[in-house]
């Protein structure tokens, strides 16, 4: 009996220890990077909002550590994937020397939206590596446009930032801002009359 439950209590530690290596990372690649779009005013501009043959692909910053869990999450402008427009995203495989297809971006009309691929253990050497990723624009050749904002690796849970580019401060985060500069104001001030 002692032994099972040495068993048991070493497995849960085994668990313990293996979700603690396992740490959220986010890695975001965006203006003023390739041809991602600075701000949403320029959506529609050229070389940002990118047609057929327009193709074009990043790299990712390597990710050292343990992985458990990863996925990669690209916002993307103007995507009418339900009308049939098809970009679809490639990351490199180095065990096969290829491109290995991850599907089409999916969004809505006229809106910002993270299209999300999950990535298996597969890829997890290519992360480690840096994760190369590239889009092949309008695969039906239609005359579909579309604009990116960002390309984000979230690896075990890494939080994803908002899908537009250069968002607005949503305005509980400015008051925060504010109050951590009036603070840091007035330290200064009580420490200058200090000395």
């Amino acid at each position: 009996m002692k032994k099972i439950i040495l068993l048991i209590a070493f497995g849960v530690m085994l668990v313990f220890v293996s979700v603690a290596l396992a740490a959220p990372v986010t890695d975001t690649i965006q203006a003023p990077t390739g041809y991602f779009v600075p701000t949403d005013a320029q959506k529609y501009d050229d070389p940002y909002y990118r047609w057929y043959g327009e193709d074009w692909g990043w790299t990712h910053n390597a990710i050292g550590g343990t992985i458990t869990s990863a996925s990669l999450n690209i916002s993307a402008f103007d995507v009418d994937y339900d009308y049939g427009e098809r970009d679809e995203i490639f990351v490199w495989d180095s065990d096969l020397s290829s491109w290995s297809s991850l599907g089409y971006l999916t969004g809505v009309n006229d809106t910002w939206s993270y299209a999300t691929f999950t990535l298996g253990s597969d890829f997890f050497d290519e992360i480690a590596a840096g994760l190369q990723v590239s889009m092949v624009i309008d695969t039906t050749a239609a005359g579909w446009a579309v604009t990116l904002a960002k390309s984000v690796l979230s690896v075990d849970g890494g939080v994803l930032p908002d899908p537009n580019p250069n968002p607005v401060p949503e305005p509980c985060t400015m008051i925060l801002f504010g109050t951590g500069i009036a603070g840091a104001a007035g330290f200064l001030r009580k420490r200058s009359k200090k000395s």
